[in-house]
């Protein structure tokens, strides 16, 4: 038992200070309200990435999706994250190709 209190509790304070940077949090608190702002349809094929700069990279596994997402939804999904977010938070939104996890 006393071996593994250590470890555990190095653990758990990591998670901590990971969870209390407010960058962090953005982070979490944008991948869990993700399916609201891009709805169901999209958010099973795409994966946001706040950027330091205030930027949203959304990736996407579809380059025909993405092609779309960037012509048709990014003005409306940029309202969505300010509305979220802030204005003064979130500056923009790109749509990249990639693998999707």
């Amino acid at each position: 038992m006393g071996m593994n209190e250590k470890p555990l509790k190095s653990v758990l304070n990591n998670i901590f200070l990971r969870l209390s940077n407010p960058e962090n949090q953005k982070k979490s608190q944008l991948l869990d309200c993700w399916p609201k702002i891009a709805g169901t349809q999209f958010s099973k094929r795409t994966k946001p990435l706040l950027q330091k700069n205030g930027s949203v990279t959304v990736w996407v596994d579809d380059s025909t999706l993405a092609f779309e997402l960037s012509r048709k939804y990014k003005p409306l999904l940029l309202k969505r994250l300010k509305n979220q977010f802030g204005e003064e938070e979130i500056k923009d939104v790109r749509f990249l190709v990639g693998e999707v996890r």
